[in-house]
């Protein structure tokens, strides 16, 4: 009976040892166009190591959108010809193209249950709307129906609510609005005017606060702030000068992936830093300057 208890145990810890297998690291996919002249878009650890390109096309793509369960990946493309929206399997295989007909379509994003995407689209060569379809392409639905320019939108984590920046107030300057996800009851959550304005908003997983980029009076810089979505507690995140935008939350709220460029150099990096906007550290160097949209991390904890 003693040599079965020792078995067992021996099996037990066995079992232990093998259930613990250090967790997947999460990753990261951003676009670059550090192979070519087109952008494509990388899969990398969140040290910068490991990049591995998952478009391989001679055609620009750029703003990837993860789905929510991390087996997809949204994207623009322009292998059709004008930019359009795509979506890959998250290996870059599978490559399927889901709008048609457009001037300009870009910055997906799928809502929190998978069933939707919303992204911009360019009406006429006049302005920008914010649509919203399934992801095979299919019922597709203007939410803003607006003359003015309306893009990058944002769900919040509930899926009711989509968060975009728009000219709408004034032709020179950006805001934040929130509106239902229907595209009813729209607010603007910016309160106060800013220099070119506030753009390319995100929510945080928690859905208690939006980041943002705040530009200056004369265009020359910007920096990442937050806000609670009702417009209140405004407060600055990022201090490093320069160009800092297109902002992204970890999974588990705790780390922003964001971009930055150096208008000195003409050289753009990609950032990690804590949600108060400490510990700031440059885990990615560019030639160039980053184009095609916010970094974004993989679904997870």
């Amino acid at each position: 009976m003693r040599s079965l208890a020792v078995i067992l145990g021996l099996c037990f810890s066995l079992a232990v040892l093998l259930g613990a297998a250090t967790p997947e690291q999460p990753k990261l996919i951003y676009t670059s166009n550090r192979t070519g002249s087109s952008n494509d878009i990388f899969l990398i650890n969140p040290d910068g190591s490991e990049p591995k390109n998952l478009t391989n096309s001679d055609f620009d793509n750029n703003y990837p959108a993860w789905s929510p369960d991390g087996t997809k990946i949204a994207f623009a493309s322009s292998r059709a010809g004008n930019p359009t929206i795509h979506v890959m399997d998250a290996d870059g295989h599978n490559v399927k193209q889901i709008t048609r007909d457009s001037i300009r379509d870009g910055a997906p994003a799928w809502s929190p249950d998978g069933k939707r995407i919303a992204f911009s689209r360019l009406i006429d060569g006049a302005n920008l709307d914010i649509f919203v379809m399934n992801p095979d392409g299919t019922d597709l639905v203007n939410l803003t129906n607006d003359p003015a320019y309306d893009m990058s939108p944002a769900w919040s984590p509930d899926g009711k609510r989509i968060a975009f920046s728009s000219n709408r107030a004034s032709p020179n300057s950006y805001r934040i609005y929130v509106m239902d996800a229907d595209g009813k009851n729209v607010r603007d959550i910016s309160k106060v005017e800013c220099g070119l304005g506030y753009m390319y908003p995100a929510w945080s997983p928690d859905g208690k606060t939006i980041l943002f980029g705040e530009s200056s009076a004369d265009g020359g810089g910007m920096e990442i702030l937050a806000v609670d979505p009702s417009g209140d507690h405004k407060r600055q995140i990022t201090k490093i000068g320069g160009v800092n935008t297109h902002a992204a939350w970890s999974p588990d709220g705790k780390r922003i992936a964001f971009q930055h460029f150096d208008q000195v150099q003409g050289a753009g990096s990609l950032y990690l830093m804590d949600a108060n906007g400490a510990n700031a550290v440059e885990i990615l160097k560019e030639e160039g300057p980053f184009n095609g949209g916010r970094p974004a991390w993989k679904p997870g904890k």
